[in-house]
């Protein structure tokens, strides 16, 4: 585990804000103090040097516990599993992916003008 920040406040919407020195990835897992997992990197926002992390806390943990721990350090996993990402990473670099993607988009393009041209000439007919 590497080391996040430290707590500066709760949010009104019940997340919980963190000082960084670092711009960790959004979906990381935050565990505090004593390693135990209490949320997810939902935002990052504010300056790029010191940036705030806003941390999504699990339901099965009260957040009113963290109301008079600020300051307390906080972890972020080293390895985040993003599962979306790698797999969008993943068919943006496979070709067969891209070319079928190429020609789906070809092909709705001239179904939608199609479509169109038969409407026009359906009103025509009718006037």
């Amino acid at each position: 585990m590497k080391f996040l920040g430290n707590i500066s406040h709760l949010s009104n919407s019940g997340r919980l804000i963190a000082r960084s020195s670092q711009s960790p990835p959004t979906g990381a897992s935050v565990f505090s103090n004593d390693k135990k997992k209490i949320g997810k990197i939902v935002e990052i926002f504010g300056p790029t040097k010191e940036p705030y992390i806003s941390i999504g806390i699990f339901k099965s943990i009260d957040s009113e516990n963290f109301k008079d721990r600020f300051g307390e350090d906080l972890f972020v996993s080293e390895n985040p599993k993003n599962k979306k990402d790698n797999r969008k990473n993943n068919n943006k670099n496979n070709k067969k992916y891209n070319k079928n993607n190429r020609n789906n988009n070809k092909n709705s393009k001239s179904n939608n003008k199609n479509k169109s041209n038969r409407r026009g000439k359906n009103r025509s007919t009718k006037n």
